[in-house]
């Protein structure tokens, strides 16, 4: 197959995913500008990272994802991102209490 070819099957794919379900196309796309924001706050505060707005913006985002795979009927993704929203979920209430 040719770029172009490619590129056309990647945009068909996009229009799919966007008709099947616009409120999950639409959160994955917001989650993945807040993991972007998430980076971003990382490299740019190391090495006094602000724990207590990233694990905030983090966990939200994780537990979308968690929806979003669920709604896609995918259950390693839906346990990977309840793994991961738990895990960060206990470091954000150590950083708390």
């Amino acid at each position: 197959l040719g770029l172009m070819e490619h590129l056309r099957n990647i945009t068909d794919w996009i229009r799919e995913d966007w008709h099947e379900n616009r409120f999950r196309f639409v959160l994955e796309v917001l989650c993945w500008l807040d993991s972007m924001a998430c980076a971003v706050i990382v490299n740019t505060t190391v090495p006094n990272l602000p724990f207590t707005l990233l694990y905030p913006l983090w966990i939200s985002g994780t537990l979308a994802y968690a929806w979003c795979a669920w709604s896609r009927g995918s259950f390693g993704m839906l346990a990977t991102f309840l793994m991961i929203a738990s895990m960060d979920l206990v470091g954000y209430m150590k950083i708390l209490y």
